[in-house]
């Protein structure tokens, strides 16, 4: 049995290994012809662009390897039963999950593996890809991290802002300054809130004072006012830091941070929880990748390799999606819990998987 399951072992790393090389090179190929105008466009150097490449490969490898991981599976196992290997095996008394167990113990390593490259590597070398597209490239202003109040300096005014939440485009616990040409105050503006809608800035629970002609303040209480303010949301994007650029602590501080603050948190709170889920999904995808791979020992297909790779190929397109649409639109619109829309597609797929399993013919 030992000799077995290092012969399937090493038939599967060395699949993975092939593919996750090659699906790194054909991603990196894509976005280099796709980006590379831009550089040049810039004025930067190749040396720099060169330096863009290769920050961006750990964060292309958590993205590739779940599917390196399923097709390596598909690939392995279709390959030992179109050469007759699984029936010898089988004739053997060896069940399914048995010479299968190589393959899963080794997407639990790769599990672990992706978790520690997200909390070690990616948040820091994304930040400086973003750094190098959106300073550099982009010409943007550099972004700005702020972990408490921060003050941002407008057109003829300063803002002091408690938070400021870039997905729902508002600013809380605001103290707005306008000020005129010889740098007297003009207007403050004291708000709960600030959200940008439909094309406008509109204060929500605040105190508005205005300088008078002849001198002297006037104030007035409000509960929701359209406000004239210069700046637009995408002036103050850069002032939130995003969490793909922290570590799993750091995300939980901040979460934790603003959540007692009294801010709306489940942006963060559905991005935490998918720190989490999506290492899993290397393990989904092999418990899901064996039986696809031996639809043709059930003699669906005659035998042939291309349909369990293609079927292989759609499983991990239809995963990424509903991962990615259920994190987006039902996770951070609030219609599901955070745990719940993160959690979904990986519960639904390593149910499908088991089943799967359970219905290959021993």
């Amino acid at each position: 049995m030992r000799i077995l399951a290092l012969y399937v072992a090493r038939e599967f790393l060395k699949h993975f290994a092939f593919l996750m090389v090659a699906f790194v090179a054909i991603y990196t190929m894509f976005d280099f012809i796709e980006k590379v105008d831009n550089f040049q466009e810039a004025g930067l150097s190749w040396a720099t662009m060169l330096t863009f490449f290769m920050l961006q490969l750990p964060e292309i490898i958590t993205l590739l390897m779940p599917l390196s991981v399923l097709m390596a599976t598909v690939i392995t196992l279709a390959l030992m039963s179109k050469r007759n290997e699984i029936v010898a095996i089988k004739s053997s008394g060896v069940s399914l999950l048995r010479y299968a167990l190589p393959i899963l113990l080794l997407s639990l390593s790769f599990t672990l593996a992706l978790a520690l490259l997200n909390e070690t590597v990616v948040p820091r070398t994304k930040a400086q890809t973003n750094y190098i597209w959106d300073a550099l490239v982009e010409k943007r202003p550099g972004r700005l991290v702020h972990e408490e109040a921060f003050w941002y300096k407008g057109q003829n005014s300063i803002y002091r802002v408690g938070f400021y939440d870039a997905v729902g485009q508002t600013l809380s616990d605001v103290v707005y300054y306008a000020f005129d040409k010889d740098f007297n105050l003009a207007l403050r503006v004291d708000a709960r809130r600030i959200r940008y809608l439909s094309g406008r800035w509109v204060g929500f629970e605040g105190l508005l004072q205005e300088r008078l002609p002849g001198g002297g303040y006037s104030a007035k209480t409000f509960e929701e006012l359209p406000l004239k303010l210069p700046e637009l949301p995408s002036d103050f994007s850069q002032l939130s830091k995003p969490s793909e650029e922290m570590t799993f602590v750091e995300l939980a501080r901040y979460l934790d941070r603003i959540e007692r603050e009294g801010y709306d948190a489940r942006r963060y709170r559905v991005d935490l929880q998918a720190r989490i889920a999506y290492p899993f999904v290397c393990f989904i995808m092999a418990l899901l990748g064996v039986p696809l791979a031996l639809i043709s020992d059930r003699g669906r297909v005659g035998g042939s390799l291309a349909p369990a790779v293609i079927i292989g190929m759609g499983a991990a397109l239809i995963y990424w999606v509903s991962f990615s649409y259920a994190r987006s639109i039902f996770g951070y619109s609030g219609v599901l819990p955070p745990y719940v829309a993160v959690w979904l597609s990986n519960l639904v797929f390593a149910m499908a998987g088991l089943w799967l399993m359970t219905n290959v013919r021993q």
